[in-house]
């Protein structure tokens, strides 16, 4: 099958997950608690960071952080709550507005370095000469995500930029490489999907698109197992791509 489309996970997978996502969630979870009017001592604040998927300074590849949405982070923290007998009166939607306003402050701001995992310009390019759409499909916001591939000078290469805009649902519901499939006329089949937790793997799988795993984000091997492919980092997908096509398989 030719692979005539590829969509990318964004952290993880394009840049650098720990110094972007983890750090910011240091800083926007006490804001957050704060604004709800929730306690915000140490134990509290381990509590919530490892209800979220984080624990000691690790990040769970299978927790909320490392691939959900604001709003399902936010339905994350009120079950923390709850289970402390503690009651979170505001809706999961108020919630995830709440903490998705705190995280992109964090995460936009001017000095912040959005750390590549590769060559991404030259990745790009020699996708571009294959003829080969590139679109993106992360659980961040659109806005969010558009600025980080200018920041990286990349956002002229992308065709399709799916992303958290309150309309599609996150992954792995369908709805982006639908999109993404629909605005080229090709198949889900002639998709490759690239990213570093079983989520990405999930949404490849039940959209019967062929499955990359990348171990340059959350994911180790045990996580990424039920993968077509499982590669280091973007920077060996070309290669990856150029050997199946002798084998008549991807590309």
């Amino acid at each position: 099958m030719k692979i005539k489309g590829i969509l990318f996970d964004k952290d993880g997978t394009l840049i650098d997950f720990f110094s972007l996502w983890l750090t910011a969630a240091e800083r926007a979870i006490p804001e957050f608690l704060a604004e709800q009017g929730l306690p915000q001592d140490e134990e509290t604040i381990s509590y919530v960071m490892e209800a979220i998927g984080v624990l000691d300074g690790k990040v769970d590849p299978c927790g909320a952080l490392a691939y959900k949405s604001y709003r399902e982070i936010a339905a994350d923290i009120r079950a923390a709550f709850a289970r402390m007998g503690v009651l979170v009166e505001k809706s999961d939607l108020e919630l995830g507005k709440s903490l998705e306003r705190i995280f992109q402050k964090i995460v936009t701001e001017k000095n912040q370095e959005y750390v590549p995992l590769g060559n991404l310009k030259e990745l790009f390019q020699e996708l571009k000469e294959k003829k080969i759409y590139i679109g993106l499909a992360t659980a961040d916001t659109y806005e969010s995500a558009k600025m980080c591939m200018k920041r990286l000078g990349v956002l002229e290469y992308l065709d399709y930029l799916g992303a958290d805009n309150g309309v599609v649902r996150p992954k792995p519901a369908p709805d982006m490489l639908e999109q993404f499939a629909e605005r080229f006329a090709i198949t889900p089949k002639e998709v490759a999907i690239v990213g570093d937790t079983a989520n990405d793997i999930k949404f490849a799988k039940q959209c019967d698109a062929v499955s990359i795993g990348v171990l340059s984000g959350v994911s180790g091997k045990k996580e990424l197992r039920g993968a077509d492919y499982v590669i280091d980092s973007v920077e060996y997908l070309l290669p990856l791509l150029e050997e199946e096509m002798k084998c008549q398989k991807l590309y």
